[in-house]
């Protein structure tokens, strides 16, 4: 897993001005709603320039004379995020998140923060926050309009950063071109005796903006050949590197795929030829697959249901849009495997995957909570038997 770092937890604070600010351009009959949005943004914005340093610094965090100011913070930001109105398009465009799942992570951070575990709340907020930048790299906003700058270079090249995290601030705010630039003079400069860890992290970004950006596998691979061409990085980079290449080779799992002009029964087909339960079979399973074609087959899978929420199909790609994710995304900013999987539940209740759904996001559960405490707490268990409700499993149970 990679370590947090304090610019990092910035970074992703600052993330989600850009997701909910973007979110509330509407067309001129929303006019009072963008305005609405923009003015809570401007506070949100507030709120998170006052936390900068206790955000950046643990031990500002934990430190007792800061706790009344870092609480009224915390307390104000989770209510503007429940309280803020967001654009329709999150809804349309099939993205099942929404502030919500931010509003109910920044309530659990105020309680580990009140319980006086400083060191978790910090960690849950940052995680709270990535959420932002996970979405980021799915939102049709994203592929297909060009971005504004949220930050300036000269601001930027006055942060007492590195280059790896300079990029970082790049990517989350949409600025990839920069971004990618910026992990190069990272990556080139990087020695064979460095850290694994983040010269990995430098190269899976840059293969998410290849793959979910620009969508081209030829880019891909000749950016990534010339890595090997260089022989800079150490046998186990150079392995990993070497099994995108191998991948990147081939070709992409639907090429000139355009969603919005494919049929149901196409998207059917291509499912049952790509994607298997079976441990044979088909390219992609729940246990064997590779990074290339998860982020190939999720942009697929979301585009798709980005045009055509009303699928039939919208539970089974749900599902599998959370499989890929938690695989993809659990060691890169926040995994939205779980939100997939609940409105999996919610949306397609009657669809014999939703069990399925519901299996998967048992097994999350049990990892999450059971292997430290002996059952679930007590909200936990809420949510269990409401979702038990829904899927008729408790009718089920007493059989």
């Amino acid at each position: 897993m990679l370590k947090i770092q304090p610019s990092q937890i910035i970074l992703s604070l600052i993330l989600c001005l850009t997701l909910y600010s973007e979110l509330s351009i509407a067309a001129s009959n929303e006019m009072i709603v963008k305005k609405s949005v923009r003015k809570e943004m401007n506070t949100i914005s507030s709120h998170i320039r006052d936390m900068g340093l206790y955000i950046a610094s643990e031990g500002e965090f934990v430190k007792n004379a800061n706790k009344t100011i870092i609480q009224k913070h915390l307390q104000e930001l989770g209510l503007l995020f429940k309280n803020i109105k967001i654009h329709p398009v999150i809804e349309t465009q099939g993205l099942t998140i929404g502030q919500a799942a931010i509003a109910e992570q920044l309530d659990q951070t105020l309680v580990l923060f009140n319980k006086d575990q400083k060191p978790k709340a910090r960690a849950k907020l940052n995680a709270a926050l990535n959420l932002c930048v996970s979405c980021h790299t799915q939102s049709p906003g994203t592929i297909h309009s060009e971005q504004p700058k949220f930050f300036q270079d000269k601001d930027i090249s006055k942060l007492k950063i590195s280059d790896f995290e300079r990029a970082e601030l790049y990517f989350i705010t949409r600025d990839f071109e920069s971004a990618i630039k910026l992990y190069d003079k990272f990556l080139n400069a990087s020695k064979k005796s460095d850290d694994d860890e983040f010269i990995l992290k430098a190269l899976e970004r840059q293969l998410i903006y290849y793959l979910k950006i620009k969508r081209s596998f030829p880019l891909a691979l000749d950016h990534f050949t010339g890595y090997l061409k260089d022989k800079r990085f150490n046998d186990i980079v150079n392995q990993e590197i070497s099994d995108w290449v191998k991948a990147l080779s081939g070709k992409s799992l639907w090429d000139h795929f355009d969603a919005a002009k494919t049929k149901e029964e196409e998207m059917d087909k291509f499912m049952k030829n790509f994607i298997t339960d079976d441990e044979e079979g088909p390219i992609f399973t729940v246990t064997n697959s590779t990074e290339v074609f998860d982020l190939n087959l999720s942009s697929i899978l979301m585009d798709y249901y980005n045009a055509h929420p009303d699928t039939k199909l919208g539970a089974k790609i749900l599902y599998w849009m959370a499989i890929i994710d938690k695989r993809v995304n659990d060691d890169l900013f926040f995994s939205l495997g779980d939100y997939y999987l609940l409105a999996c539940m919610e949306k397609y209740n009657k669809d014999p995957v939703a069990k399925e759904c519901y299996e998967a996001y048992m097994d999350e559960l049990e990892i999450n909570y059971l292997t430290t405490e002996k059952e679930f707490p007590s909200e936990i268990k809420a949510k269990i038997l409401k979702l038990q409700q829904l899927l008729n499993l408790t009718e089920a149970k007493k059989k």
